[in-house]
């Protein structure tokens, strides 16, 4: 394992770690919220199960599971998708919509201060660079 290999999975742990903690007082996860962002950058579209797995590379039974906890703490419902009702169209309810309008102006605070000092151009090429990485770990069986 090289050093960036490291690199990579400490960042990852530090910025979970520093999620999970100020998420602990509104009683989310950084999982939680990733998928209540998710469905808010996608509100104008339908979004079952297989779309929020599909997106995020985790197992359904994963989804699953933070899908109910959302359900239960009253931030997304379901409903028949257009396309065809045995699946669910999920979607965020009148609690879930306005804390992630509140969330996405402190989500875009805390962007700002992880890349303060790279320039859009470097931080473009970071974007092309860990593309890249994330489609050869698809590729490997």
């Amino acid at each position: 394992m090289n050093d960036t290999v490291l690199l990579l999975k400490k960042i990852s742990n530090r910025m979970e770690c520093n999620r999970n903690r100020s998420l602990k007082e509104l009683g989310l996860t950084a999982t939680q919220l990733d998928l209540l962002y998710y469905l808010y950058k996608h509100r104008e579209k339908e979004n079952t199960l297989s779309d929020i797995t599909s997106f995020f590379g985790i197992q359904h039974t994963s989804t699953i599971h933070v899908l109910k906890i959302l359900e239960q703490k009253g931030y997304i419902y379901k409903m028949p998708t257009k396309r065809n009702p045995r699946f669910k169209n999920i979607c965020l309810t009148d609690k879930g919509l306005p804390l992630m309008e509140q969330f996405n102006a402190s989500i875009a605070a805390v962007n700002r201060q992880i890349f303060s000092g790279i320039t859009e151009t470097e931080q473009e090429e970071l974007d092309r660079l860990l593309n890249i990485i994330y489609k050869n770990l698809n590729n490997i069986s």
